[in-house]
């Protein structure tokens, strides 16, 4: 304060309220100034001016009331104008501070449910307040984290915080800022626990709410609350891999509040972790797992590309699988379902081994309906793997694992048996008994006379020798058509042969295949195809009388198989005087209607027989009277 003279004084006076302001100020806050010097001065003679100091001169402005606009210092200077010959004029002034009202500044968090996290990052005012929607107006302390309830009500989703001066409500700045509540939490679900590779968990759960923040955490006696955080899990993603994971070990997800994590905690299930371990002895695989989880197991088997689940008795810890074939590799894994989760274990090979000899083999042959030979070989108890030896004749015809093989190198022949033997190695080289043998049998067919229909077949017997008890042989006679249908058969007991009296008249071709039971096999062998091709045959007499005595009197027809054919009558002049392709048809002798000369005729027979074979007959016919 600096004043020229005595007895003068003013003060500044909130414009709004009255209220005394004795060294503060308001940016934008109207002020009134008033004498106080209790003289009975002229409001129109008083004079005020502001600065940064006293001023002593430029007085011409009597109004009272203003509004800072700067912070800072300001000081204010009145001039009373003395009365000539009375009193002198006095310059009074008064330095006051003016105080910012500025919005004051903040962050807004939404981290929890009913709760929002305010930070007042202002630093313009000494005391603040924050009000959460139509909430009250609580105190606030600068760059601290606080987490507000949210009313519960049709309220505004809004937080407004205010700054106060040291002279409190008169220097005060607003600001506010909208928020959106979060959506409710839920727990998080794990749905899958695998072990890709040794020492790494993959987790697969449900989709996270982005609102949140998630740990993954493993069961741990030793901290407080039984759980242990590895990691923060991003909430963007469905599945996550944790390598030199803690195994074995339950894990779960936490859900937690993104400003403070202990205001909101809500876990997942708990997932156990499945260790397989595995060892192959002789003739069985022995498998064994842990787990601190419960639930149901389901143990599969994957040999290739095929996998089988194996049946586990309740509460099992352990299986052994006999079901193996020596050096045949097995791959193994095991899940436990519990709830919506299921935990898959690390996947183990073995590779079977055995030192006990296989079983002997069984073998079968026969013929297809190609004249091949087809050879099936079984192994009890080995379904596949190891190595066959088929011998044909006692030479060998081939190694190969296949339990089908198929000879095409055969020529049946009933004289020279045609016999197979198989030997079987396992892949841990352990040799079976010697293994079985089967002659199969070989069908001829001919014809039995040069003229009759009659067809003789003779076969050579089915012999077998193998594991099986061996059984007498009984013999069918199957007769086949152009394609091979059946179309009759004859049961003929152990004969080896039988004389077909009446073949089919309306087949050129015959076909013949043997059927035979017993000998120790399980299901019949059958012989190769034999035919026999009749021929096409035209039967004439050398000459017919058409005299019309009802003897003889016309040119017939007859014969076997005329089925295509056309049959042609010469003069001897070389004109054609009868044809057809009939053979229902006669000729009667006239020519062009004319009565039978008597005479010679040449006569031309052409054919197709039903394999499409050409065949031709020529011959002479007479006429007489």
């Amino acid at each position: 304060m600096s004043q020229t003279g005595t007895d003068a004084r003013f003060e500044a006076y909130d414009a709004a309220t009255g209220q005394l302001l004795p060294r503060l100020l308001c940016v934008g806050r109207p002020v009134r100034l008033r004498d106080t010097s209790g003289k009975n001065l002229d409001p129109a003679q008083i004079y005020y001016r502001q600065g940064t100091t006293t001023l002593c001169t430029g007085f011409t402005d009597t109004t009272t009331t203003f509004t800072p606009t700067l912070a800072g210092p300001l000081v204010i200077t009145q001039n009373t104008q003395g009365q000539p010959g009375v009193s002198q004029g006095i310059i009074f002034s008064k330095t006051y501070e003016v105080l910012e009202a500025s919005p004051p500044t903040f962050e807004v968090s939404v981290c929890s449910p009913g709760l929002v996290q305010v930070t007042v990052t202002d630093a313009s005012y000494p005391n603040y307040l924050v009000q959460v929607g139509t909430g009250p107006r609580v105190p606030a302390t600068r760059g601290v984290a606080v987490s507000y309830p949210v009313p519960v009500g049709s309220g505004p989703n809004t937080v407004t915080v205010s700054g106060r001066s040291a002279q409190a409500g008169l220097c005060e700045g607003t600001s506010t800022k909208p928020f959106t509540p979060l959506p409710a939490p839920k727990a998080p679900i794990l749905r899958r626990l695998t072990l890709p590779l040794p020492g790494t968990v993959q987790l697969e759960f449900e989709a996270l709410q982005p609102e949140y923040r998630y740990q993954l955490q493993v069961a741990d006696a030793n901290t407080p609350g039984g759980y242990r955080s590895l990691t923060v899990i991003a909430s963007n993603t469905a599945s996550f891999t944790l390598p030199a994971a803690p195994l074995p070990g339950c894990y779960r997800l936490l859900l937690q509040d993104q400003c403070q994590p202990p205001v909101l905690s809500l876990p997942s299930n708990e997932i156990c972790s499945v260790q397989l371990t595995g060892a192959a002895t002789n003739g069985r695989n022995q498998l064994s797992w842990t787990s601190a989880g419960s639930g149901t197991y389901t143990l599969t088997r994957t040999e290739g590309s095929t996998s089988v689940v194996l049946p586990l008795p309740p509460g099992a810890t352990s299986y052994d699988d006999a079901a193996v074939s020596c050096g045949t590799t097995y791959r193994y894994q095991l899940s436990l379902s519990s709830g919506p989760a299921i935990s898959v274990s690390n996947e183990i090979s073995l590779t079977a081994l055995s030192t006990t000899p296989p079983t002997r083999p069984r073998l079968w042959a026969g013929f297809n309906l190609r004249n091949q030979v087809e050879l099936r070989a079984e192994v009890p108890g080995v379904a596949v793997g190891g190595q066959l030896s088929y011998q044909r004749n006692g030479a060998p015809l081939a190694v190969t694992p296949a339990r089908r093989l198929l000879d095409t190198l055969v020529t049946p022949d009933p004289v020279m048996p045609l016999c197979y033997t198989v030997e079987f190695q396992d892949a841990c080289g352990n040799r079976a008994p010697a293994g079985s043998g089967i002659c199969v049998v070989q069908l001829k067919a001919e014809a039995a006379s040069s003229n009759g229909p009659e067809i003789r077949l003779t076969w050579s017997a089915l012999t077998a020798t193998g594991p099986g008890p061996a059984a007498p042989v009984s013999y069918q006679v199957l007769g086949l058509a152009s394609d091979n249908t059946l179309v009759s058969s004859v049961a003929v007991g152990s004969s080896l042969t039988y004389l077909d009296l009446q073949p089919d008249p309306n087949r050129q071709t015959v076909r013949y295949r043997i059927e035979a039971r017993g000998a120790g096999l399980t299901e019949p062998s059958y012989s190769n195809v034999a035919e026999v091709a009749r021929p096409v045959k035209l039967v004439l007499p050398t000459a017919f009388t058409p005299n019309g005595d009802g003897l003889n009197d016309v040119l017939e027809l007859k014969g076997r198989f005329l089925d295509n054919f056309r049959f042609t009558i010469i003069d001897r002049n070389g004109q054609t005087v009868f044809q057809t392709t009939d053979r229902t048809r006669s000729w009667d002798g006239r020519i062009k209607g004319a009565a039978p000369v008597p005479g010679a005729y040449a006569w031309q027979f052409e054919a197709l027989d039903q394999q499409g074979r050409a065949v031709k007959q020529y011959g002479t016919i007479t006429i007489l009277r």
